[in-house]
């Protein structure tokens, strides 16, 4: 009977829960650098990767309205070859080939330091992936 009515309770919270979002991948290399980031977008949450031949990296955040930047995704982000820095990326969404992006760094976890900013390439496929210039956390803080 307590087994019966804990399913019943379950059903019933699970009844008021929207169906989950749809999940979407997207292919972004950020122009004049090597990178190439994979960004799969489920509702709000956002994970990343850069498994691009010229950095490792990878993160998770949200998409929201940020002041003065308006609405993007805001990521977390650790690269393998920092391990002693912390990244945050801000990227303009709705992702669309030209939108702009943020880098920001710390070291110590409170002070951020604009690192690089530019725009940003959707691509259709890795086989017209743009590639070239630096990774982008190469010189944090330049």
């Amino acid at each position: 009977m307590k087994a019966l009515l804990a399913l019943g309770a379950v059903a019933l919270v699970l009844s008021g829960v929207p169906a989950a979002a749809k999940t979407k991948t997207y292919m972004i290399s950020l122009d004049g650098h090597c990178d190439v980031i994979t960004l799969t977008v489920n509702g709000t949450l956002v994970a990343g990767t850069d498994a691009s031949s010229c950095e490792a990296g990878i993160g998770g955040g949200l998409i929201g309205t940020v002041k003065k930047f308006g609405e993007a995704i805001v990521a977390g982000v650790q690269f393998s070859a920092k391990p002693g820095t912390q990244f945050v990326f801000e990227i303009a969404y709705p992702l669309a080939t030209g939108g702009a992006w943020d880098l920001y760094d710390t070291t110590d976890g409170v002070t951020l330091t604009k690192a690089e900013s530019g725009t940003y390439t959707v691509e259709k496929d890795a086989a017209h992936m743009q590639h070239g210039g630096d990774p982008v956390a190469a010189n944090p803080g330049r």
